[in-house]
Protein backbone atom coordinates (compact mmCIF):
# COMPACT_ATOMS: atom_id res chain seq x y z
CA UNK A 1 0.00 0.00 0.00
CA UNK A 2 2.80 2.27 1.06
CA UNK A 3 4.34 1.77 -2.48
CA UNK A 4 1.05 3.11 -4.70
CA UNK A 5 1.14 5.93 -2.10
CA UNK A 6 4.52 6.36 -3.06
CA UNK A 7 3.60 5.92 -7.05
CA UNK A 8 1.01 8.38 -7.17
CA UNK A 9 3.30 11.46 -5.31
CA UNK A 10 5.85 10.57 -7.81
CA UNK A 11 3.34 10.55 -10.82
CA UNK A 12 1.60 13.76 -9.82
CA UNK A 13 4.68 15.84 -9.39
CA UNK A 14 5.76 14.63 -12.55
CA UNK A 15 2.63 15.86 -13.91
CA UNK A 16 2.95 19.03 -12.08
CA UNK A 17 6.42 19.83 -13.14
CA UNK A 18 5.74 18.51 -16.99
CA UNK A 19 2.52 20.84 -17.04
CA UNK A 20 4.23 23.69 -16.20
CA UNK A 21 7.09 23.14 -18.54
CA UNK A 22 4.60 22.73 -21.25
CA UNK A 23 2.90 26.53 -20.41
CA UNK A 24 6.24 27.99 -20.00
CA UNK A 25 6.89 26.81 -23.81
CA UNK A 26 3.96 27.31 -25.16
CA UNK A 27 3.46 31.20 -23.43
CA UNK A 28 3.60 33.68 -26.07
CA UNK A 29 6.47 35.57 -24.86
CA UNK A 30 5.71 38.96 -27.09
CA UNK A 31 6.04 41.59 -24.27
CA UNK A 32 2.86 43.99 -24.34
CA UNK A 33 0.95 41.72 -26.00
CA UNK A 34 -3.18 41.91 -25.10
CA UNK A 35 -5.27 39.35 -25.20
CA UNK A 36 -8.02 40.84 -21.98
CA UNK A 37 -10.70 41.36 -24.17
CA UNK A 38 -12.44 39.28 -26.45
CA UNK A 39 -11.99 41.69 -29.40
CA UNK A 40 -7.90 41.89 -28.52
CA UNK A 41 -7.90 37.62 -28.70
CA UNK A 42 -9.20 38.19 -32.67
CA UNK A 43 -6.63 39.76 -33.67
CA UNK A 44 -2.89 40.68 -32.78
CA UNK A 45 -3.15 43.70 -30.54
CA UNK A 46 -0.07 45.57 -28.41
CA UNK A 47 -1.17 47.34 -25.53
CA UNK A 48 1.23 49.18 -22.79
CA UNK A 49 0.67 51.65 -19.92
CA UNK A 50 3.11 54.54 -19.11
CA UNK A 51 1.79 56.03 -16.27
CA UNK A 52 -0.82 54.55 -14.05
CA UNK A 53 -2.38 57.29 -12.36
CA UNK A 54 -2.99 59.09 -15.13
CA UNK A 55 -4.54 56.07 -17.14
CA UNK A 56 -7.31 56.29 -14.55
CA UNK A 57 -7.23 60.75 -14.76
CA UNK A 58 -8.07 59.96 -18.96
CA UNK A 59 -10.40 57.45 -17.89
CA UNK A 60 -12.50 60.31 -16.02
CA UNK A 61 -11.37 62.68 -18.33
CA UNK A 62 -13.74 60.64 -21.13
CA UNK A 63 -16.16 60.22 -18.63
CA UNK A 64 -16.75 63.38 -17.69
CA UNK A 65 -17.24 64.25 -21.63
CA UNK A 66 -14.54 66.25 -21.96
CA UNK A 67 -13.40 64.21 -25.69
CA UNK A 68 -10.58 66.24 -27.62
CA UNK A 69 -9.31 63.63 -30.23
CA UNK A 70 -6.96 63.92 -33.29
CA UNK A 71 -6.57 61.61 -36.17
CA UNK A 72 -4.67 60.94 -38.65
CA UNK A 73 -3.63 58.26 -41.22
CA UNK A 74 0.03 56.41 -42.64
CA UNK A 75 -0.66 55.18 -46.10
CA UNK A 76 1.50 52.68 -47.66
CA UNK A 77 4.99 53.83 -48.86
CA UNK A 78 6.60 50.71 -51.00
CA UNK A 79 3.10 49.38 -52.33
CA UNK A 80 0.35 50.87 -54.12
CA UNK A 81 -2.16 52.59 -51.51
CA UNK A 82 -5.52 50.92 -51.75
CA UNK A 83 -7.20 50.91 -48.46
CA UNK A 84 -7.91 54.95 -48.42
CA UNK A 85 -10.07 53.91 -51.56
CA UNK A 86 -12.62 52.31 -49.29
CA UNK A 87 -11.76 54.45 -45.73
CA UNK A 88 -12.11 58.17 -45.07
CA UNK A 89 -10.72 59.85 -41.90
CA UNK A 90 -14.02 61.45 -41.81
CA UNK A 91 -16.10 58.62 -41.50
CA UNK A 92 -13.77 56.63 -39.10
CA UNK A 93 -13.46 60.04 -37.26
CA UNK A 94 -17.55 59.63 -36.67
CA UNK A 95 -17.00 56.23 -35.81
CA UNK A 96 -14.29 57.11 -32.89
CA UNK A 97 -16.30 60.12 -31.83
CA UNK A 98 -19.52 57.97 -31.31
CA UNK A 99 -17.28 55.09 -29.68
CA UNK A 100 -15.82 57.70 -27.14
CA UNK A 101 -19.45 58.94 -26.36
CA UNK A 102 -20.75 55.43 -25.41
CA UNK A 103 -18.39 55.77 -22.40
CA UNK A 104 -19.90 59.09 -21.10
CA UNK A 105 -21.98 59.03 -17.84
CA UNK A 106 -21.58 62.52 -16.42
CA UNK A 107 -20.98 65.55 -18.27
CA UNK A 108 -18.40 68.29 -16.26
CA UNK A 109 -16.28 70.38 -18.30
CA UNK A 110 -12.89 70.51 -16.89
CA UNK A 111 -9.36 71.92 -17.84
CA UNK A 112 -8.35 70.35 -20.78
CA UNK A 113 -5.39 67.99 -19.78
CA UNK A 114 -5.30 64.72 -21.77
CA UNK A 115 -5.22 64.52 -25.67
CA UNK A 116 -6.40 61.17 -27.56
CA UNK A 117 -5.49 60.07 -31.16
CA UNK A 118 -5.49 57.57 -33.06
CA UNK A 119 -3.67 56.80 -36.20
CA UNK A 120 -5.15 54.32 -39.20
CA UNK A 121 -1.78 52.86 -40.70
CA UNK A 122 -2.19 50.50 -43.98
CA UNK A 123 0.03 47.32 -43.90
CA UNK A 124 2.67 48.16 -46.53
CA UNK A 125 2.95 44.62 -48.02
CA UNK A 126 6.11 45.62 -49.56
CA UNK A 127 8.12 46.73 -47.12
CA UNK A 128 11.94 45.53 -47.41
CA UNK A 129 11.57 45.67 -43.29
CA UNK A 130 8.58 43.13 -43.61
CA UNK A 131 10.47 39.36 -43.77
CA UNK A 132 7.58 36.86 -42.62
CA UNK A 133 4.55 35.92 -44.19
CA UNK A 134 2.57 36.32 -41.27
CA UNK A 135 3.27 40.47 -41.13
CA UNK A 136 2.22 40.52 -44.57
CA UNK A 137 -1.51 38.63 -43.74
CA UNK A 138 -3.33 42.14 -42.21
CA UNK A 139 -4.70 45.03 -43.95
CA UNK A 140 -3.63 47.27 -41.13
CA UNK A 141 -3.60 48.50 -37.84
CA UNK A 142 -5.11 51.16 -35.43
CA UNK A 143 -3.12 53.29 -33.11
CA UNK A 144 -4.52 54.78 -30.09
CA UNK A 145 -2.45 56.66 -27.77
CA UNK A 146 -3.34 59.10 -25.01
CA UNK A 147 -1.01 61.73 -23.83
CA UNK A 148 -0.77 64.43 -20.92
CA UNK A 149 -0.32 68.38 -21.03
CA UNK A 150 3.32 67.48 -21.47
CA UNK A 151 2.70 65.55 -24.46
CA UNK A 152 4.05 62.22 -22.56
CA UNK A 153 1.92 59.00 -23.90
CA UNK A 154 0.70 57.38 -20.58
CA UNK A 155 -0.96 54.81 -22.77
CA UNK A 156 -0.77 53.24 -26.03
CA UNK A 157 -2.80 50.34 -27.65
CA UNK A 158 -2.41 48.76 -31.38
CA UNK A 159 -5.22 46.47 -32.95
CA UNK A 160 -5.35 45.05 -36.01
CA UNK A 161 -7.69 44.70 -38.49
CA UNK A 162 -7.48 42.49 -41.26
CA UNK A 163 -9.44 43.19 -44.40
CA UNK A 164 -8.26 45.54 -47.27
CA UNK A 165 -11.30 47.22 -48.07
CA UNK A 166 -11.24 48.29 -44.01
CA UNK A 167 -15.00 46.36 -43.60
CA UNK A 168 -13.23 45.03 -40.25
CA UNK A 169 -11.58 48.59 -38.85
CA UNK A 170 -14.82 49.84 -37.03
CA UNK A 171 -14.42 46.88 -34.81
CA UNK A 172 -10.64 48.14 -34.30
CA UNK A 173 -11.39 51.60 -33.70
CA UNK A 174 -14.14 50.08 -30.75
CA UNK A 175 -11.61 47.82 -29.68
CA UNK A 176 -9.25 50.74 -29.00
CA UNK A 177 -11.44 52.63 -27.27
CA UNK A 178 -12.56 49.63 -25.05
CA UNK A 179 -9.29 48.69 -24.63
CA UNK A 180 -8.60 52.23 -23.07
CA UNK A 181 -11.66 52.62 -21.15
CA UNK A 182 -11.22 48.91 -19.48
CA UNK A 183 -7.71 49.06 -18.59
CA UNK A 184 -7.43 48.46 -14.97
CA UNK A 185 -4.46 49.76 -12.79
CA UNK A 186 -2.80 47.16 -10.83
CA UNK A 187 -1.84 47.62 -7.54
CA UNK A 188 1.58 47.41 -6.42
Amino acid sequence: MKQYIIVFIVVFIGYLVGNSIYEEINKDKTPGKAKRLACQKEVTSFERSFSDKEIVEVQNFIKNGNIEFSSSVEKAVYDDSRLFDYVSLKNTDQIFLNTLQQYVTDEKIEKDRFRVSYTIYENDKKDPGKKTKKSKEYAGYVVLEARNSTNKVIYKVQIDFMDHKGLDLQKSIECSVKSLMTFKVLKK
